[in-house]
């Protein structure tokens, strides 16, 4: 609009501290496109949860242990190695095996044993009697036998690993672990021990089938007065029963 000649109206400039209507509708929309990124944000850390919340709880460690309703785990594992001569079961594992009978057992067999009357003793439990064999004069039974021994019957065939004894306390005494069918001398020697006394564990390099078990003495420990003389406390066979 003119005023006069020469001047021409001129609109004023807003204050310069004040804000400009332009600017504000800008921060507004970014405020705006923010707020949609938060609220895309949280649905998707609701979503995540409510996965791991499904399938199971995360540990310390980072797994995963699965909750009520997860499909549950396999895993292969290994299988236990069988006694040799046995089924694989576990349940054949070795352990400690009855003993049907036992008898003084010298070089002619069970006519020939030593104390005959006594060997029942290493098969009691909660005594202290032991059986003896006769006493000799020499380690070597005085030239006058071989040996002397206990033959076990197991009642049927058995595999043993091994026969745990308890001797006298003296040392010295060869032993040996015998093992068959048929009981005899000619049995197969699978275990022995020299110079032996107290605990005693006789271990066949393989386990041993057969019914029969032999504690053969080929020398004696001395027995403190002057002679030789074997003492077995106690006979345990270790195992597995039948064939």
């Amino acid at each position: 609009m003119s005023i006069g000649t020469g001047h021409t109206a001129v609109r004023a400039d807003p204050e310069p501290g004040g804000p400009r209507p332009g600017k504000k509708k800008w921060k507004l929309a970014l405020l705006g496109l923010v707020g949609v990124f938060v609220v895309l944000a949280c649905y998707d850390l609701i979503s995540v949860s409510g996965q791991v919340g499904s399938s199971g709880t995360v540990s310390a460690s980072g797994t995963v242990t699965a909750s009520a309703g997860a499909a549950p785990s396999t895993a292969s594992t290994a299988p236990v190695p069988a006694l040799s001569g046995s089924s694989g079961s576990s349940s054949l594992a070795a352990h400690s095996l009855g003993v049907a009978s036992v008898a003084a057992f010298g070089p002619e067999g069970i006519a020939d044993g030593d104390n005959p009357s006594l060997a029942s003793r290493i098969l009691a439990v909660g005594t202290d009697q032991p059986w003896y064999s006769q006493w000799y004069a020499t380690p070597e039974f005085g030239d006058l036998r071989s040996g002397t021994g206990l033959l076990l019957d197991m009642g049927e065939t058995v595999t043993v690993t091994d026969v745990r004894l308890v001797l006298g306390s003296a040392p010295g005494a060869d032993v040996q672990l015998r093992m068959g069918n048929t009981p005899s001398l000619d049995m197969p020697s699978v275990a022995r021990a020299s110079d032996a006394g107290g605990a005693v564990q006789l271990t066949a390099t393989a386990p041993v089938k057969g019914r029969y078990v032999l504690i053969w003495f080929t020398q004696l420990p001395p027995d403190g007065q002057g002679h030789y003389q074997a003492r077995v406390y106690n006979a345990t066979v270790d195992g597995t029963a039948g064939a």
